[in-house]
Order: C-alpha cells, then sequence, then structure tokens
C-alpha cells in the first residue's frame, strides 16, 4: 500500500465496527518501518496510534480497543517520509530515472517493502510509475538515490 493512499482512511473499533477517526498523516521512522498515524477523532482533537495498536487494511485502519489512542499536540516527527519524497534517483551509471514519489507500506508487518519513481507526467501516463524495492536502492546523498538496475524490471 502507498503511503498517501493511507491518509484519510477510517479509524474503526473493531467491536462495534464504529468510524472514530481518520488518518491524517503515516509517520515513517528511520528503521523503514511505519512508527505510528496521526489521527484526527473531530474537529479539535487528535491523537497517534503506534505501530502495535492498528491493523492496516486496504480500506481501513482496525483497532482493538480506543484507549490505545494516545495524545498528540501537533509536535514535530522525525518522519523520512517528508525528508526523502521528491530525491532524485539515479541509476549506477549516473543517469536520472525520475523522483521518488512515495514509498510502498507492506500492511502485514508495517515495513517499507519499496519505493514509488516517477519519471515524469509524460512516462508515467503512458508506462506507468514503476516501483522500485527497498534492497535495490541506496541513499547517495542528502537528496538523491541510487538503484541498482533500472527500475521497469521490477514491476
Amino acid at each position: 500500500m502507498k503511503v498517501r493512499n493511507i491518509k484519510s482512511l477510517p479509524i474503526v473499533l473493531e467491536d462495534s465496527a464504529e468510524i472514530i477517526g481518520t488518518v491524517e498523516k503515516a509517520v515513517i521512522g528511520d528503521d523503514f518501518k511505519l512508527a505510528y498515524l496521526v489521527i484526527k477523532r473531530d474537529e479539535a482533537d487528535s491523537g497517534i496510534l503506534l505501530r502495535d495498536d492498528f491493523r492496516l487494511g486496504e480500506d481501513s485502519v482496525l483497532i482493538w480497543d480506543a484507549s490505545c489512542i494516545k495524545s498528540y499536540a501537533h509536535g514535530e516527527e522525525s518522519s523520512i517520509y517528508e525528508k526523502k519524497i521528491g530525491d532524485v534517483i539515479f541509476d549506477l551509471q549516473g543517469r536520472e530515472m525520475g523522483v521518488l514519489s512515495d514509498f510502498i507500506i507492506n500492511c502485514e508487518d508495517k515495513q517499507v517493502r519499496g519505493v514509488e519513481l516517477s519519471s515524469g507526467v509524460i512516462m508515467d501516463i503512458l508506462e506507468g510509475r514503476n516501483e522500485i524495492p527497498l534492497q535495490k536502492i541506496r541513499w547517495a546523498g542528502i537528496n538523491s538515490v541510487m538503484m541498482e538496475q533500472k527500475g521497469s524490471e521490477f514491476k
């Protein structure tokens, strides 16, 4: 699942199927795991759900107990997501392949399994965006990524 698709998912209480909020933001830790979700319960109330306190699904986030929602006061997150989106991706010959447009999360273990590569509007429309497994890339600098092989081979 792409991180951008997690935003706005409903938070559902398992026992009653009651929707108690929506996801406002997914925070990825430096270990490339989903650290927690920032959620919106109503206009004035936000909270966080730690990684072990919810099940991530394609259509919703399932929690077992509303007491697992922790207080959140719009603090600073150290999310790798905001730091890396837009990084330029190069192949090993130094050719620019595109930009990192999203992270792909495994719903079961909440670990980043890959990244999405955007090659520009025209190429994205014609060929779609490529997904590159996380183990095939290395962070080369503050704003750049090197990949071991051409991304289209990993679709």
